[in-house]
Order: structure tokens, then sequence, then C-alpha cells
């Protein structure tokens, strides 16, 4: 069977047949961004990229949905918002950390059209994708992602490229494309580069700080972070949060 990479683990799989399961009578679950770009990729190179959780779009009831949740055991992380909830469960005894769960990133939205969902909200093309949770378990899964334009095509080049329909960039998108630089993704053009690193202007020290972590111990250090970022054609020093406050001027 075709099966998306992630669902290769059994609790995993079981855990997704029961968000299935979960989901009220006339609204609908969808994943999108990373894992389901990982598994993409992972389709056509046979090559795993790291992921940390499962990002989800619920269109409907969403109280009946937590609930339904909530009463299969998983709980809350730390993150409690109007239009965000993050939630999680176990997937070994004594959990320790987070690759011990599986946790649930679910964003709320009014809006019933998926596809303009994408279109309004995702940074890069590759992270274009969404599928209905109820096409998980398809054979046929590729067929039934929705896309935007280029996002398989950039996939398989492993071409990064702003998607041009976002109006808004965020400070934190410059080290998401560092990280994806350090897989062997193709950077993107400067211009785009240089949309990036303006809009750190607008990171919060504690975002910038997390997200500078985040990277350190995705690409293996400090001195290896700075060579990537040297590669795109950066020769500020992105890991200074005086930077970030030059910017700001």
């Amino acid at each position: 069977m075709n099966k998306l990479i992630f669902l290769h683990n059994t609790k995993v799989s079981d855990i997704f047949r029961e968000i299935e399961m979960s989901i009220p009578e006339n609204s609908q679950l969808f994943l999108v961004g990373g894992t389901l770009r990982n598994s993409v990729f992972y389709h056509f190179f046979k090559k795993k990229l790291k992921q940390r959780d499962y990002d989800l779009i619920f269109i409907g009831d969403r109280k009946q949905f937590v609930n339904n949740l909530r009463n299969l055991k998983f709980r809350y992380s730390k993150l409690r918002r109007k239009s965000q909830v993050v939630l999680k469960k176990e997937i070994v005894k004594n959990p320790k950390d987070i690759g011990d769960f599986v946790v649930l990133d679910i964003s709320f939205s009014v809006q019933k059209d998926i596809y303009d969902i994408l279109r309004k909200k995702i940074n890069f093309t590759i992270n274009g994708l969404a599928i209905n949770i109820k096409d998980l378990f398809s054979d046929i899964w590729m067929k039934k992602i929705i896309t935007l334009p280029h996002s398989i095509t950039d996939i398989k080049a492993k071409q990064l490229r702003l998607n041009t329909e976002k109006k808004t960039f965020f400070g934190t998108d410059l080290y998401a494309c560092i990280r994806f630089v350090s897989q062997g993704f193709k950077k993107p053009l400067k211009d785009e580069i240089d949309i990036l690193f303006r809009a750190m202007k607008k990171l919060p020290k504690y975002k910038f700080e997390r997200n500078k972590t985040k990277v350190f111990d995705y690409v293996g250090g400090k001195e290896k972070a700075k060579k990537i970022v040297q590669k795109m054609g950066l020769n500020e020093d992105v890991f200074s949060f005086e930077t970030v406050i030059k910017l700001r001027r």
C-alpha cells in the first residue's frame, strides 16, 4: 500500500483513524504544510525530512471537534487561542519529549474554500498543499492533494519560491528558508530573499531567539548556519538581534 510516510508508524496511523472519526457532521479537516510536504518529498526522493507536529485546518463545529479529541485522551499543549489550539496524544508509554507525541497544531477557519486559505496563508510554494483527512488512507492520496501552482513541481525540483499570492511575510520565514536550504533546496531569487530579510524587522525578541535556536539545532550549529546564510547571498548577521533593531530604524 502506498502510504504517506508518517502513517508507516502503526500507532500514528491508529491515532489518525481516531481523528478521522472525530470530525463532526458537516465539518472538514485538512492536513496542510510541513508534514504533507515532507510526505510528498519522501514519495519522490525516499528521504525523510525532520518534522515536529501536524498542521491542520478545521472548518466547522470547533467545540464538538475539540470535545471529541479530548474524549480520545488528547490533551491541551501550551497554545490556546481563539483561532488556534495545540493538542497532543502520546504514542509511547512514559513520553519524555515532543517526538513521543502526535502533536496537532489546529487552525480554525471561517473560510470554507481550502484552496483560498492556502493561497492567502502559505509562504513558500512547496508548502502550498492540503489533503482532506478522509483521503489520507487512500492508495491514490497523491492525486487527492489540493495544491497551489508550482507546489508539486517545486518540491520535485527542490526549488524554493515565495507564494506571490501572499501579501505579508513574517520574520520567521527567513529562518524556515535557511532550514530548507540546509536540506538541499535551491535558494529563492535574490528579490525574494530580500523580502524575507526585511520582514525580520517585525520579529519580537522571543521569536527571534526561538527561531535562531531552532535553526542551529536543525542544521548542526551556528557555524554551519552562517555558511548557509552566506550561500544564500546574505552578508548580514541574521543571528544577531542587533540586525533586527537596525532594520526597524
